[in-house]
């Protein structure tokens, strides 16, 4: 019986994010009365009735009024956790709990900024549910519209329900145990007409298999108001009783529009003939595989209807089919007469839910005839529309007798419903007919000509296309390959100039009020044809008979699979105010991506021609147009679409480029092509500004900014397309930049169909503001289906900076050793001697039998590095086990090899590092610093040929003992010495990684002369040209996600007295000083801060020293934090210089620094300062006397922390951090 059975889904575009209240509570300035209290419309002037519920704000186009919305920016808009256990909902964002199992961005912002309501994980065994619970709201219409986003994992909670309570009843509005989606997901659901108070629950259920986290954001009402009342209504509508004013065709359709049942009063109403099936089947008794039935403990699938129509109850009646699978449910109206030369109209509710496959169809049979026609179709709806009750009314004009019928045939674990089927008063029943006409039955039916394809003699197969001597399967229409000799297989396939009814077999999928209709230009004033000038057809929004708000959708057939170059090329007209929009969106796999999207409307009124890259995708996507205009607004306003084509679709049509994996990106793409799925796409750029290849400088790069344009998908792909191996081993060297104060990450995987993605190579946060080379050797099995696709992924779990690839290559053979070594993704090819007692692990279970409890790179438990057991049951004392990396390349300058190691508290024996190449030489031994700490070695390398590293760990028979590797990386340089760094190389032995309790921000590493997208020196300090390098911070990004952000020297041993050399920079605005820098000693008794500066010398480098003691292992820290609210404005580092064991020497007067005074005002300064100090200290010693000092360590301490702390600065120690003082001051 369905012709055609394609998927709908819930929502197309959803409007822009509405934004958060702004306001918290207030009381309401008017007197209005309870019951006029979130009633979703305003009743006091400024709206303060409504300021508890998330109202918005008033609206400038009333037909198309801003929802009712809670984005939970501010505060929670009433809702409330009513839980009865510890699995709670509370109000959270994701920046605060970085690696906890719940979004990593808000819905409303799409970054770690944004907040919403979550519940957390619970260990409890017991299963528990979580309930969140909304302010009391009344009155809600029949065209209330609830839509809220939701995340969660198939994994992490057992059901999803929402839940409507009013009076004694409790509906079910949603329910779902899953499977989920990634991401946020929407939901939108019809409330229906609610009377009198009611609430609304949203609750998530766990069980001990599931951990429970999910995440509720975006929760709006819309077009929940009932109307206002008015002294008159505009011409034509009805006035209500209340003084509301209803359209006319809303009078008698089974719905209360004006809010207090008057027009559906049955003194209007007499002459419908309305059959709600509360009672009986009324007027439709004759019916074939449908069923009256109710919601209300009969739940016999999950796609069931909770409730009915009429009533909007569970214990409502509606009929059902109950016909099998692959057959056909009808119900045959009795004989009708329409009143000439009035319409005859029928207005009914369907319900579709559960599969894609479900249709239902109405059917026109005219009676009286000797030879009565076939049956003609006059509606068909089909697919998911979810578990709303959809208005439908189709007019009849007939001069002879009809019937209507009303079939549904069900996909698998679908339901087709009816109720509400109202006959209007010019529907006349013809008496006295007792049997139904030939070639009405759902036998006849399905074999009727009209609703099935005729088929020649020799037909194929049910469902097949004959064409020639072919017989074209399903699964390959719409391929974009065509099958038969002219192309049928092909013909409804999206491309079309709308001028044959077929219109490229595009079709109207809306349930709402806006449909999309192919139209004649004359039916409108000035509309041509997109592509010449006399009248045409085009695709227009127009009204529809849909009760509910949702976007007008057209939907192709399924299409697929495409090319990486297939586009579609259409023209458009489109004009709307702001909430309005034309978009196009691909449906793939229940995904719903936007791929485009009209610009807001301008003044033009004429055609505009539009490509939209479509690129590689699996078979079936559909393309849906969707629009939303206000054809009852203010003014003209349309939304039009003509000459659509697809081109270059077909996926077996490949070029020279296809097989192009090495690629300077200046001409094309290559063989690399955007990923879909998500909303955050990789762009082909040009150098401009911040943006600068590292072809030439000038040239084009592939570019992925995380914020832009704003998304919430994970992450962007960039791939390539099936590739043939040609032999087993094969190099890709690229070059990549990560740059930004809290950029996420770039990982490359290889994909092969049927296995899961295999990760090469992948890293974090930002590498400073230059290209970076990196290679990975790629293995083949070399098989003839053997392809595989190489994929690069830039993951959203940082939202400031950017990410860019330049200048793939790919050739024979296998790789140099890689330059650094994070051990995350691999063992990087080192390999382990003798026993293989080295392992890569982490200690993610907390299970490890041995090792540290985190790793170095992420200094988290989930971070990976190399690890040797050096028991004495594994590796007896004196015993060795080695671990070798692969052949580095030559080296045509001297570098610096560093490697973070970490020795366990009992004595594991030695680490010994080798360096091999003709010949093998020690190079360094460590046989101390056990601890809880990562430490970290160097090595100075020089080779004019291949040579590799070898660590070897010689066992000191000690149980209970291990050695570890992790972050090796090779720099050019000589290696600095510990603590100190000119950062012309990179940051040395500085960390920067950001940690959770930093809000995740870094500082950077640059030059002057490279160009950023951050303010920063123009020269750096060791060269004093723009071609040096510095450290430096954008203060600017701190703020709600973090405070600050640090700077971490390596491990530095204890010191009676070492001197701290550094120059500073900072560039703040003239007057508005907002940064500081501080620094901090951190040890294990805490931090303490020795020197602090404000912003108030600016735009050149100044020079500091700050002489330290300490009696255990530390670290030095630079800390970049706000002094206020962020202004834009750098901090920058230069020349950190650590001098163990040696005390500060006065500096000489330099650059930067002021000039020295004049002995005789220096002597008077001196003098007058020291009178100063002395009084100070007699009343500091006197206010000490009478209070303890909240910062004074006690004298019994077995380890006492940061002592005897020496810094240049006017003023004394003091209770509490000292301030920062001047440069070149006196030594106290």
């Amino acid at each position: 019986l369905c012709l055609h059975a394609l998927p709908s889904a819930h929502l197309a575009v959803t409007l822009p994010a509405a934004q958060s209240l702004g306001k918290t509570w207030v009381p309401s300035h008017c007197r209005s009365p309870i019951e006029a209290v979130c009633n979703f419309v305003c009743d006091c002037g400024d709206c303060s009735d409504e300021a508890q519920c998330g109202f918005h704000g008033a609206s400038t186009t009333p037909s198309m009024s801003i929802p009712f919305t809670c984005s939970f920016e501010q505060d929670p808009c009433g809702w409330q956790d009513i839980s009865t256990s510890g699995y709670s909902w509370l109000r959270d964002r994701a920046g605060a709990v970085l690696d906890g199992p719940g979004p990593r961005s808000d819905h409303t912002h799409g970054t770690d900024l944004g907040w919403y309501m979550a519940v957390g994980t619970h260990n409890g065994k017991e299963a528990s549910t979580a309930t969140l619970r909304s302010p009391v709201m009344r009155e809600a219409a029949p065209t209330c519209e609830l839509r809220l986003w939701y995340h969660t994992a198939s994994r992490d909670v057992a059901e999803l329900r929402l839940e409507l309570t009013h009076g004694v009843e409790t509906l079910t509005l949603w329910q779902s145990s899953g499977p989920w989606g990634p991401g946020w997901q929407e939901l939108a659901v019809n409330t229906g007409r609610v009377q009198g108070d009611f609430k609304v629950t949203f609750s998530a259920t766990r069980n001990a298999t599931h951990r429970g986290a999910v995440a509720l954001d975006d929760v709006e009402f819309r077009d929940c108001g009932l109307p206002r009342p008015q002294a008159s209504c505009p011409l034509g509508q009805h006035h209500c009783q209340n003084k509301a004013c209803v359209e006319p065709h809303q009078l008698c359709d089974g719905e209360d529009n004006c809010g207090d049942r008057s027009d559906e009063d049955p003194l209007i109403c007499s002459h419908h003939m309305a059959t709600d099936f509360e009672t009986g089947l009324g007027l439709w008794n004759q019916l074939e595989g449908w069923t009256r039935n109710h919601s209300a403990g009969s739940m016999v699938s999950p796609a069931w209807p909770h409730r009915d129509h009429s009533r909007n109850s569970a214990y409502g009646f509606f009929l059902v089919s109950m016909a099998k699978p692959g057959t056909t449910a009808v119900l045959f109206s009795p004989e009708f007469q329409a009143s000439v030369p009035y319409n005859c109209s029928l207005t009914f509710y369907y319900y579709l839910h559960g599969s894609e496959a479900s249709c239902f169809q109405l059917f026109l049979q005219v009676q009286g005839l000797n030879t009565p026609p076939d049956p003609v179709l006059l509606r068909s709806h089909h697919g998911e529309l979810g578990t709303a009750w959809v208005r439908d009314r189709v007019d009849i004009q007939s001069a002879q007798p009809f019937r209507i019928l009303l079939a549904g045939e069900t996909g698998p674990g679908g339901i087709v419903g009816l109720d509400d089927l109202i006959m209007s008063n010019y529907c006349k029943l013809v008496p006295d007919v007792s049997t139904v006409q030939s070639c009405s039955g759902s036998e006849a039916l399905a074999l009727c000509p009209q609703t099935s394809m005729e088929l020649p003699l020799e037909a194929c197969e049910p469902g097949h296309l004959s064409c020639g001597e072919l017989c074209v399967p399903p699964e390959q229409f719409c391929d974009f390959q065509q099958q038969c000799a002219e192309g049928e297989d092909e013909h409804k396939c999206g491309t079309t100039d709308f001028e044959s009814a077929s219109a490229g077999g595009w079709e109207d999928t809306s349930i709402g009020r806006l449909q999309w209709q192919r139209v004649a230009a004359q039916n409108r004033k000035l509309a041509r044809d997109a592509d010449r000038d006399v009248p045409g057809h085009f695709l227009s929004l127009q009204k529809a008979w849909g009760q509910l708000r949702s976007e007008a959708r057209a939907r192709t057939p399924a299409l697929g699979p495409s090319g990486p170059r297939c586009e579609l090329h259409m023209t458009y007209r489109f004009h709307s105010h702001p909430q309005g929009f034309l978009a196009l969106v691909v449906v793939e796999n229940g995904f719903r991506e936007l791929v485009w999207q009209a610009p807001s409307s301008s003044s033009s009124k004429g055609w505009t021609v539009e490509k939209v890259l479509l690129g590689a995708r699996h078979r079936p996507f559909q393309l849906e147009f969707v629009g939303l205009v206000d054809l009852d607004g203010p003014g003209q306003q349309w939304a039009e679409v003509d000459n659509v084509t697809m081109r270059d679709c077909n996926p077996t049509v490949t070029t020279e480029s296809d097989r192009e994996v090495s690629c300077n990106f200046e001409r094309d793409s290559c063989s690399w092509h955007t990923g879909h799925l998500t909303d955050a796409h990789w762009h082909r750029v040009k150098s401009h500004s911040s943006k600068y290849d590292h072809t030439t400088g000038q040239g084009f790069l592939m570019f992925l900014d995380p914020t832009d344009p704003p998304a919430r998908g994970q992450g962007a792909l960039l791939l390539t397309r099936p590739q043939v191996p040609l032999v087993p081993k094969e190099c890709l060297s690229f070059w990549y930049h990560l740059y930004g104060p809290q950029i996420g990450t770039l990982r490359l995987a290889m994909r092969k169909d049927g296995e899961e993605d295999t990760l090469l190579w992948s890293r974090s946060g930002t590498h400073g503001n230059r290209w970076h080379q990196a290679w990975v050797t790629l293995h083949h099995q070399l098989e003839a289906s053997t392809k595989y696709q190489l994929l690069f992924e830039g993951l959203r779990d940082g939202y400031r900076g950017t990410m860019a690839l330049d200048d793939m290559a790919v050739r024979p053979g296998p790789c140099w050793a890689p330059k650094s070594c994070s051990f995350e993704d691999s063992d990087c090819g080192f390999s382990p001697g003798g026993l293989g007692l080295w392992k890569r692990q982490s200690n993610a279970s907390g299970q490890a039998p041995w090792g540290p409890w985190t790793d170095h790179t992420t200094e988290t438990a989930q971070g990976h590095y190399m690890v040797v057991d050096t028991s004495p049951d594994l590796l007896p004392k004196g015993h060795v086990a080695s671990l070798t990396s692969e052949e580095h390349q030559p080296l045509t300058q001297p570098a610096c090899l560093t490697f973070w190691y970490h020795l366990s508290l009992r004595n594991p024996g030695t680490l010994r590092v080798h360096l091999e190449a003709s010949t093998r030489r020690q190079e360094l031994s460590i046989s101390a610093h056990g601890g809880f700490a990562w430490r970290l070695g160097s090595v100075n390398v020089q080779a004019g040929q291949a040579w590799r590293v070898v660590f070897e760990a010689v066992a000191a028979g000690v149980e209970h003992s291990y050695m570890a590797l992790d972050d090796l990386l090779l720099q050019d340089g000589p290696c600095a010495q510990p603590g100190s760094c000119d950062f012309e190389s990179g940051l040395c032995g500085w960390s920067h990684l950001a940690g959770p309790s930093l809000g995740a921000y870094s500082w950077d590493w640059s030059r002057g002369a490279t160009p950023s997208r951050y303010p920063k020196p123009t020269v750096d300090h060791t060269l004093g040209t723009e071609a040096g390098h510095f450290a430096f911070f954008e203060t600017s990004v701190l703020g709600p996600g973090g405070q600050k952000a640090w700077l971490r020297s390596e491990p530095l041993p204890a010191t009676t007295a070492s001197c701290l050399h550094f120059w500073y920079f900072m560039g703040f605005p003239e007057h508005f000083y907002k940064g500081e820098l501080r620094v901090l000693l951190s040890s294990a008794q805490g931090q303490l801060a020795v020197w602090a500066q404000g912003g108030h010398l600016r735009h050149q480098w100044i020079q500091v020293q700050i002489e330290v003691s300490n009696p255990e292992e530390f670290q030095i820290v630079f800390e970049a934090t706000l002094g206020g609210q962020p202004a834009l404005g750098p901090i920058a580092l230069d020349d950190v210089e650590y001098l163990a064991g040696r005390h500060c020497q006065q500096p000489l007067p330099s650059q930067g620094e002021r000039a020295p005074m004049s002995v005789p005002i220096a002597v008077g300064g001196a003098l007058l300062f020291f009178m100063f100090l002395v009084l100070l200290g007699l009343g500091g010693r006197h206010w000490l006397q009478k209070q303890p000092c909240p910062f004074q360590r006690s004298t019994d301490a077995a380890t006492s922390g940061f002592d005897n702390i020496l810094f240049n600065a006017v003023g004394t120690p003091r209770c509490g951090p000292p301030q920062g003082g001047r440069e070149g001051g006196f030594h106290i």
